[in-house]
């Protein structure tokens, strides 16, 4: 029977909780506490953006509850606009803003005057003609468009219905489109001139047009027709329209005799690519499907041990599984299939000459993530095709052509190196230093980066651990233009996130273009990442930082007409802001600070912290302090683990109950725990061990500050952390209560589960990648079974709540269930929350707040003495 004593005590305790969101000691002082209810003041500040004339800054705050809102100011700080649910904006012709509204609404507001116009019913709008014109897009019955050019008077000059495809030009000044003109299908191409607009039929037929694609410098287009009621035709044919010179040609893939055996690809992104010089269009073909031994009348799955790849894998793309490029010539008519045998197409070079095909199947079956391959070149002028690579690892895969298409680096047994297509060599950068770091897991060694190539293709630019190099591709010269190893500061060519070209061919990828003539933007940052900043190379060499500050400084966008440019500043206490930098002498200004209620609630701040784990390796970490910290208080703590965290230190975290995996900082801070983010270093064949001996010694080295509670200390992970969470709180009574979310307990049955994501066995993860083990679970059993959770279970002590979703295809879910069967046989305390149709974190909103819900209630019942929530009563 309960006493009333016990009652009364009870009561008590639940008060003191609900006032104080449970703190161990009463308040000091009289702050402002931050409770679920204010979450929803707090806003994510997105998309920044800068006009072309320097003069407009655009952002958009979005909040939990759905308010969002798009802001223009000027470079001055001044408001000039704010649009409720607005969002997708772009500067229009200087002064001009436009923007999409729910509804399938848009509008346009004149920013000097503050004039606006609204547009009912439409999708989707595009910016054309340098500017002048606004082309917007309405759905139709039957899935077509209607397309309404408006001038820079926002009159609409020209209305287009029955659009099923189009495509602006790269240079914004034309427009291709098939339609359906009164019964007739056309191809038309619209040219938008000074305030009108001129349009000309390019095909027309009995075809079904599609897929217009444009030359990159806007000369030339080519697109497909699919012959309707064309006797003995299956595959569409191919068009190619010159537009200076007003000359059209075609070809069937059908008729065509080069292309016996092959089907045209339509599954790509894009199927058609045009040379930069208009001289080739490339397309993408398949073999002609053919009846298969894995085709049966019964429904039974064949898996069998020795086929090349597993049996989904095998269904989805069949056993050769490769796609072939067509080059067709429109002037001259040749014909010609890049790749033999079961190359698969990879990659066109800069200038589209050459095609680089890959074959995997010398390396099937593989063991790793992805099989090596062998690569070669089909030169496609000549159709000589020849081996450029052998055995090249997927880690290591990258290709980096150079702008002008004469040659490639490539990274390969840790050594840069640069191959010429004319007269086949291949050139090692040599230097001193070295260009890539050492995994710490059985992985080929990756570099630090390629920064880019000059403009003339002669030299190319690299990375280091700290600094940039220049090399000259014949490898004679090379030069250090930075000098940051002396100073512990890591330079980087600066990421100028700008709006992205509209023509991104899928298969033509270059290294960056960088103008050595100009100055150079480059990032700067610390090599604890306690400092971050910008610089400028000149020219001559010299290199002067503008910025460098303790906050983290991102998101650098330029003015295409103006020096001028914006970047986001933060810091864990100070909300993301947008700052102003003009000219050379960087006089940086402040236009724009978000979440102004913060400086109301006493936040908090986040701090480098060092220690050794047990090998004497030096380690950092990154702990955040409470609200309101007390140094005469202790507090509980709450250590959130992955792999390398230091990044976090500056960055700003706005609480909110909708985490994809329940966990937030800010939210722990504000409710009186100090936050741990430390780093690990992995020993190759003991992961688990190895992450424990470093989260225990980061954890004292806290502790020994004077300013935890050694009894209140949490444990929380997600994926590979849950891994970590479950097999660390096997080891060490150190945690009071852990939280594992999507992780593995049992590592042997891991091992020998099919991950469903890629189609591939997840043995891959522990030898060659995250797990770290390095070996194969028959080589090193022991290893496998000392590193899992589950081989400890009888020894848990710690309460541990795991969370997974039903449906996640990266972590089995039976992982958790495995823990729980064990965890309830040994009757242990533990819960395991189950989502449903969740994957490897939490998508839906609802589900969302009930994870971030439950993982307060877990940590305040065991760190704070707060009652047991009633969801976690067994029943």
């Amino acid at each position: 029977m309960v006493s009333i004593t016990n009652i009364k005590n009870f009561i008590f305790i639940s008060l003191i909780c609900f006032l104080s969101a449970c703190p161990l000691f009463g308040q000091v002082k009289k702050v402002k506490l931050l409770t679920e209810d204010d979450y929803g003041k707090w806003s994510q500040m997105i998309r920044e953006g800068i006009s072309d004339n320097g003069n407009w800054v655009q952002y958009q705050l979005v909040y939990d509850s759905g308010n969002d809102t798009l802001f223009v100011r000027n470079t001055k700080g001044k408001k000039v606009l704010a649009v409720a649910k607005g969002y997708d904006g772009q500067f229009f012709n200087d002064n001009s803003f436009v923007y999409m509204l729910p509804d399938k609404r848009i509008g346009i507001s004149n920013l000097m005057n503050g004039k606006e116009k609204k547009i009912e019913g439409v999708g989707n709008y595009q910016i054309a003609g340098n500017g002048g014109f606004l082309l917007l897009a309405s759905n139709e019955e039957g899935g077509t468009t209607t397309l309404k050019v408006l001038d820079s008077d926002l009159t609409v000059i020209e209305t287009i219905k029955s659009v099923s495809s189009s495509m602006i030009s790269p240079d914004r000044n034309s427009l291709v489109y098939c339609h359906n003109d009164g019964g007739n299908k056309k191809v038309t191409l619209l040219v938008f001139l000074d305030h009108k607009v001129q349009k000309k039929t390019i095909a027309s037929g009995n075809y079904a047009y599609f897929n217009p694609v444009w030359q990159p410098n806007s000369n030339a287009v080519a697109f497909l027709g699919q012959p309707i009621l064309k006797t003995g035709s299956s595959g569409p044919e191919v068009f190619f329209y010159k537009v200076h010179e007003q000359k059209s040609y075609s070809f069937s893939m059908t008729q065509n005799s080069s292309l016996k055996g092959f089907d045209f690809n339509g599954n790509r992104s894009s199927s058609l690519i045009v040379s930069d010089d208009g001289m080739r269009v490339f397309f993408t073909l398949k073999d002609q499907e053919e009846s298969s031994s894995m085709e049966s009348t019964s429904d039974v799955e064949v898996w069998n041990a020795s086929d090349s790849n597993l049996y989904p894998h095998l269904k989805q793309s069949g056993r050769e599984g490769v796609n072939k490029m067509g080059v067709w010539e429109p002037l001259s008519g040749r014909i010609l299939i890049a790749g033999k045998g079961k190359q698969d197409i990879y990659m066109l070079n800069g200038d589209q000459q050459y095609a680089i095909t890959s074959d995997v199947f010398p390396y099937l079956p593989s063991d790793k993530e992805r099989p090596e391959a062998d690569y070669y070149v089909t030169n496609l002028l000549t159709g000589e095709a020849s081996l450029f690579l052998r055995q090249v690892p997927f880690e290591n895969a990258a290709l980096v052509f150079s702008p002008n298409g004469k040659s490639v680096a490539y990274f390969r047994e840790n050594e840069w190196k640069v191959y010429n297509f004319a007269d086949k060599t291949h050139i090692t950068m040599p230097s001193a230093v070295a260009f890539a770091y050492e995994a710490d897991y059985s992985a080929p060694r990756s570099p630090y980066g390629f920064a880019g190539w000059t403009a003339d293709g002669n030299r190319v630019l690299l990375y280091d651990q700290f600094d940039l190099w220049s090399f000259s591709i014949d490898g004679t010269d090379s030069k250090r233009l930075s000098r940051g190893r002396e100073e512990g500061i890591i330079f980087r060519v600066a990421d100028i996130d700008n709006a992205s070209s509209i023509y991104e061919p899928w298969l033509v990828e270059t290294g960056n273009e960088i103008d050595t003539a100009s100055a150079i933007l480059l990032d700067a940052h610390s090599e604890d990442n306690d400092k971050s900043g910008y610089a400028v190379l000149s020219p001559s060499g010299k290199l002067s930082i503008k910025t460098f500050t303790d906050n983290k400084l991102s998101r650098l966008k330029k003015a295409k007409n103006k020096d001028i440019s914006i970047y986001r500043q933060e810091d864990f206490d100070l909300p993301p802001q947008i700052v102003v930098a003009t000219g050379n002498k960087w006089k940086d200004a402040v236009v724009f600070k978000s979440n102004p209620q913060h400086r109301h609630y006493p936040w908090g701040h986040s701090e480098l912290i060092s220690y050794r784990n047990s090998a004497g390796e030096s380690l950092q970490g990154v702990l955040f302090y409470p609200f309101d910290y007390q140094p005469e208080k202790k507090y509980p703590m709450v250590v959130r683990i992955y792999e390398k965290q230091v990044t976090t230190l500056h960055t700003y975290i706005a609480p909110s109950m909708y985490n994809t995996t329940g966990y937030n900082t800010s939210n722990l801070t504000s409710q009186g725990y100090f936050v741990l983010h430390p780093d690990i270093n992995y020993t190759i064949g003991n992961p688990g061990v190895s992450a424990a001996d470093c989260v225990i010694a980061a954890t004292n080295a806290v502790v020994s500050k004077g300013c935890i509670d050694p009894g209140r200390i949490g444990l929380i992970g997600q994926s590979f952390g849950g891994y970590e969470t479950f097999f660390i709180a096997s080891q060490t009574k150190l945690f009071a209560a852990a939280i594992a979310g999507a992780g593995v307990s049992d590592m042997s049955s891991f091992y020998l589960s099919m991950g469903w994501n890629y189609k591939t066995p997840d043995a891959w993860r522990f030898e060659h990648q995250q797990f770290r083990m390095g070996k194969t679970l028959f080589e090193d059993t022991e290893g496998y079974r000392r590193n899992s959770a589950i081989t400890f279970a009888r020894h848990f002590s710690t309460p541990i709540l795991s969370w997974t979703g039903d449906s996640d295809k990266q972590v089995n879910p039976e992982q958790s269930m495995t823990f729980y069967m064990a965890m309830r046989r040994l009757k242990k305390d533990h819960v395991m929350l189950r989502y449903p149709k969740e994957g490897h974190v939490i998508v839906d909103m609802v589900h969302q707040a009930d994870l971030s819900s439950k993982i307060m209630d877990w940590f305040n019942h065991y760190l704070k003495d707060c009652p047991k929530p009633d969801w976690s009563t067994p029943e």
